[in-house]
Formats: structure tokens, C-alpha cells, sequence
């Protein structure tokens, strides 16, 4: 009783969809998890019922006498789960919402938490825990170990879904409060901007290969001062303070750049901003999430959401 009391309920939805289809890729395939997951799964039911569960044969696995028995009590509380779920989603206490754990790239994360903070209806948007998308975020969401993403980046499984949210409109330049850059204003030119150490945060989908203002120089045949990048915002804030470099960043970011005292943005003339994007269109940002069987919220607290990232993006 005590091993069956600590299997993890997941194991149990494996129990039941392994004895229906008999394939355990098939079975990774529709929970929308890692087959390597599934395995571990297995193998812990079949330590706390002290059975091997499942033999493998020709055309599949075939379950034992004892999964025969198991796959209806199974079932019932199976039942008993979704049940719970379909309670829970429906009360209108935020404390029995679920922390949504959203991976988000790093660009528009602080701002993206803010706007969460002061977002109006807090009851209906529950608790929200943010992760900094990385390279392994895709196959967290795909595991169920992350609720969703927001990322330029859709090169992820075939078995999540994405959704064009939008692209930024408005560029920002950002630069220690006495770079000699400004100088220029209020006419500052992708060629002045050249003429001075440049920085960029490297984010995957996006500039991970090469920046947009790297290809502007080098199809305008405008030599480039120096280029380098950062992976976190933390490094981009300080190479900024430290190192005089100058950046691009959103609207959204701007704000949070100006509350830093050695910091200074100044909008990039829309003209600029074309020319900057001629060969590398703005970053594209996506929603990305599994199918709609396997979420864990409401199409409510998703509008919710969307419609907070939607107005960060058309921040000017």
C-alpha cells in the first residue's frame, strides 16, 4: 500500500493509456511526453504492484493477469481525477487556479511581469511563475513541465502548437547617459550607431545567427565598429553601463532602461527602423502551447494573457 500511495497519479494515465493502445511510443505520443518518460513511469508501476505489468510481444505489449484486473479500478479513478480537474476549473477562487508556468524570452520578461502584477482582473489571471526560454524550454512544455511559452522561436516539436501573437513596433536605442552618441540627436542614423561598440542580446528564432544590424553594414558596405553579444539581460545592463556600448531594445524595455540613472533610450526614427529590418523582419513573437486536451487552463485566463503581451507589444 505504501509504494501505491507514492506513485505519482501521471503514472497511473500511463498505466491506463499503455493498456488501451499497447505502444508505448504511441503512448508518449498521445500524453505528449518523452518515451524515456513513459519507461520511468512503467518501471516505477511495476515496483509498487511487484508485477511486470506489461510483456513485450511482436505486435505490441500484452498486459499480464494482474493489469487485467488493475485497468478497471484504474479507470475509475482515472475518472475520479478529471472529475476534480473539471471542479477545480470551474470555481472562481484564484488560491485554486493553477500556477501557469510560462517560459518567455528574455527581452520582454521583466515588463511582461509587471504588466502581470498590475493587470486589473488578478483573480481570473491566478498565479503565474516566469521562466527565462531557453533551448530546452520546448521540450519542458512538451513534458508538461512548463504550461506554455513566448518566444521567437518556433523550430519546436511537431506536437505543440504555435500562435503568431505579434511583432514589436517600436525600437528603442539604449547607451550609458553620456555617450557621445547623442550628440546626433534628434536625427540618429544606423551609420552613427556603426560608428560605436555595439551590443546585442543573443536570442534563439531571432538574431541567434547574426544580428540584424550586422547585415545592414554589411550590405551598405558601413564598417562596424565592434560587435559583440550577451545570453542574459543581467550581462546586457551592466556591458552597457560598463563598457559604453550601445543597444537596441523594445518599447517595452525602454522604460525599465530609463529607471536606471546611468541609462538613456531615445526612439529610433521609424526610417531607421525600416532599413534596420530591410533583410531580417522584425522578431516575430509566438505563443507556444500543446493541444488543447492537454492544458491546464481555461480559454478565459488564455485571453487574459494574450491580451496582456498583446499591449506590451504595441507599446510605443
Amino acid at each position: 500500500m505504501k509504494k501505491i500511495t507514492e506513485l505519482d497519479v501521471f503514472c497511473l494515465v500511463v498505466f491506463k493509456t499503455l493498456y488501451e493502445n499497447g505502444q508505448a511510443n504511441t503512448t508518449a505520443i498521445e500524453l505528449q511526453v518523452s518515451a524515456p518518460k513513459i519507461s520511468r513511469c512503467l518501471t516505477a508501476l511495476r515496483v509498487a504492484f511487484n508485477d511486470e505489468l506489461f510483456y513485450r510481444r511482436q505486435h505490441g505489449l500484452k498486459p499480464t493477469p494482474l493489469a487485467e484486473q488493475l485497468y478497471e479500478p484504474v479507470c475509475r479513478f482515472y475518472q475520479s481525477i478529471a472529475h476534480i480537474e473539471q471542479v477545480t476549473s470551474e470555481v472562481g477562487d484564484p488560491a485554486l487556479l493553477p500556477t501557469l508556468n510560462i517560459a518567455v524570452t528574455q527581452n520582454i520578461m521583466i515588463s511582461f511581469a509587471v504588466a502581470i502584477s498590475q493587470h486589473l482582473d488578478k483573480d481570473a489571471l491566478g498565479n503565474i511563475r516566469l521562466h527565462c526560454w531557453d533551448p530546452s524550454s520546448a521540450e519542458l512544455i512538451h513534458n508538461g513541465e512548463l504550461d506554455l511559452g513566448i518566444s521567437f522561436d518556433t523550430s519546436h516539436s511537431v506536437d505543440l502548437n504555435s500562435e503568431l501573437i505579434g511583432s514589436l513596433e517600436s525600437v528603442y536605442l539604449a547607451g550609458r547617459r553620456d555617450h557621445p552618441i547623442w550628440q546626433n540627436l534628434p536625427e540618429i542614423t544606423l551609420e552613427h550607431i556603426a560608428s560605436h561598440p555595439f551590443l546585442y542580446l543573443e536570442s534563439k528564432g531571432f538574431n541567434d545567427k547574426v544580428d540584424p544590424l550586422e547585415i545592414y553594414c554589411r550590405n551598405a558596405r558601413i564598417p562596424l565598429e565592434n560587435i559583440e553579444k550577451v545570453s542574459t539581460r543581467e550581462e546586457w545592463f551592466c556591458h552597457l553601463i560598463t563598457m559604453g556600448s550601445l543597444s537596441f531594445t523594445p518599447a517595452i524595455g525602454a522604460d525599465i532602461c530609463n529607471e536606471i540613472s546611468a541609462l538613456r533610450t531615445e526612439v529610433l526614427p521609424l526610417e531607421q527602423v525600416k532599413l534596420l529590418h530591410a533583410q531580417i523582419m522584425a522578431p516575430q513573437y509566438y505563443l507556444i502551447e500543446k493541444n488543447v486536451k492537454n492544458r491546464r487552463y481555461t480559454p478565459d485566463r488564455k485571453a487574459i494573457l494574450l491580451e496582456t503581451i498583446t499591449e506590451l507589444l504595441a507599446a510605443k
